[in-house]
């Protein structure tokens, strides 16, 4: 249990007031509520807001033509792949007339499933 003497020691230190430590700043003696950060403040948020807005706008721009430049790759992959198909459908009616053709279907074939040959074998 608590002790008279633990008792009565934290109600002496609990009413007795302390001495004020000295500051490094004297005591602000206007109205509180008309305290502004200044021009300077200003111009600090001003700056701030400034170059979010533009690193917004870079961002933008960057991320645009990162989207450009897929869009244009996709295009070019399709346009190679029906140029492929149409130059594989016009070999594989002229693959029966000619067996010399046969060889070059089948390297055609091949550099369709993305194994391009790097020598020509004749």
């Amino acid at each position: 249990m608590i002790s008279f003497t633990s008792l009565a020691t934290s109600a002496i230190l609990w009413t007795a007031t302390p001495t004020p430590e000295p500051t490094l700043y004297p005591a602000f003696e206007g109205d509180p509520n008309s305290v502004t950060p200044g021009v300077i403040g200003f111009l600090a948020t001003a700056f701030i807001a400034i170059v979010t807005v533009l690193i917004i706008v870079d961002m933008n721009r960057r991320v645009r033509r990162v989207r450009y430049r897929e869009l244009a790759q996709d295009t070019i992959r399709a346009e190679q792949d029906a140029a492929a198909s149409d130059s594989a459908a016009k070999l594989g009616t002229a693959v029966d007339a000619d067996p010399d053709l046969n060889a070059d279907a089948d390297l055609s074939a091949d550099a369709r499933d993305g194994d391009t040959p790097t020598q020509r074998v004749d």
